[in-house]
């Protein structure tokens, strides 16, 4: 999802991004379980256990980013012409492809219950080729449930189109206001949380202004600083350091896990929606101490041998691609273990490795076979 640049490669970031762009896939693997009622009640608790553990997934893309590409060492127009185009163009393409699956399971006399196993977050599936054209039409304003997944390019473009701005005062490098600015970020973290105990109205966010105190504080261009910063390295030894990321991770875990399923035995996703995503917010402080700790620990991994390297580096060049296509295989891969009666982990875990290594082949052979539109389509 991030690239490299100028700066040399990093091999850990190769695993941070592997870990990344599975954790996605393992979590949307357990969206059925969350999204829908479940007869079972340990897919409840499955779904809730192993889609908390995937929350940082986002926020370290989000970090790799701001650690590959701050400060931008080009002008503006050179940072969006070779930035924006890779992440627009193959969220426009594959968008359509996934408004169209609907209609096209109508054209192969599916039953219309399917879609609800494809898309979970869909709660008004139709299979109606109108339907399907409207929303295409709507690209890139909006999106919806069919391509839930998707809300992530569209904040990524955002961040892209500030990154500039943002980075003439990330160069030159005044640590005090940049730990001001990660102090004032934590802060905004908590608003959600504030806003739902006491009231919406927070330090003048009304009906007629959404911009509060701490809004131009909020959001994940903490991340982006986060990751600047962090990957400056620390001078602790590795075994404090993974120490202490693995404490963050699970204090800032069962936090998440508390918070979601105490509020999920209440509601469902179709009742409260906000209420319910309230803990697994990606711009969450628990989030964000999960975050933080695995970035640590991926900074510790140490791989020496140069074909293991290219390896990585060779599957780790396919993220992108995954992330925009995983969604189109889940549904299918999930209907058809379903039958062999596995126990929901290592379900899911079989779903990971299949959803991945066929979006990697994928991604691959539109490399190999279209290399001159290959960043048209999968970044």
């Amino acid at each position: 999802m991030s690239s490299t640049n100028s700066k040399s490669r990093l091999v850990w970031v190769d695993v941070l991004r592997l870990v990344a762009i599975l954790m996605v896939i393992a979590a949307h693997s357990v969206d059925i379980f969350n999204a829908t009622p479940q007869e079972d009640p340990m897919n409840g608790f499955w779904g809730a256990f192993i889609g908390s553990l995937m929350r940082p997934s986002v926020p370290l893309f989000a970090m790799m980013t701001g650690l590959l590409l701050l400060p931008v060492g080009q002008s503006a127009g050179d940072f969006y012409r070779r930035r924006i185009p890779r992440v627009l163009f193959p969220m426009l393409f594959w968008s359509v492809i996934y408004y169209l699956i609907p209609a096209l399971t109508g054209v192969m006399g599916l039953d219309k219950s399917v879609i609800s196993i494809l898309y979970p977050f869909e709660f008004a599936p139709s299979q109606e080729w109108g339907d399907a054209a409207r929303n295409i039409a709507m690209i890139p304003l909006t999106f919806n449930g069919y391509t839930c997944h998707m809300w992530y390019l569209y904040m990524l473009i955002g961040l892209y189109l500030f990154m500039p701005f943002f980075s003439a005062w990330v160069e030159k490098n005044d640590r005090t206001l940049m730990r001001t600015y990660i102090i004032l970020w934590g802060c905004s973290l908590l608003l959600p949380y504030i806003t739902q105990l006491l009231s919406p109205n927070l330090f003048g966010v009304c009906a007629w202004n959404p911009f509060g105190t701490l809004h131009y504080f909020a959001g994940f261009t903490g991340y982006l600083l986060l990751g600047h910063l962090l990957g400056k390295g620390n001078p602790l030894p590795s075994r404090k350091i993974v120490a202490v990321g693995v404490m963050l991770y699970f204090a800032g875990y069962v936090v998440t896990y508390t918070g979601f399923t105490t509020i999920m035995a209440q509601y469902s996703y179709e009742q409260a929606p906000d209420l319910i995503e309230m803990f697994w917010q990606f711009c969450s402080p628990n989030v964000v101490l999960m975050a933080i700790g695995l970035f640590l620990i991926a900074q510790r991994v140490k791989i020496r041998s140069e074909r293991w390297q290219r390896v990585l580096q060779s599957t780790t060049k396919c993220s992108f691609g995954a992330y925009l296509m995983h969604y189109i295989f889940i549904g299918p891969v999930i209907i058809m273990l379903s039958p062999l009666g596995l126990p929901t982990p290592l379900c899911v875990i079989l779903t990971v490795a299949i959803v991945f290594a066929a979006c990697w082949a994928c991604t691959w052979a539109i490399y190999r076979f279209m290399p001159r539109i290959a960043k048209y389509i999968v970044g």
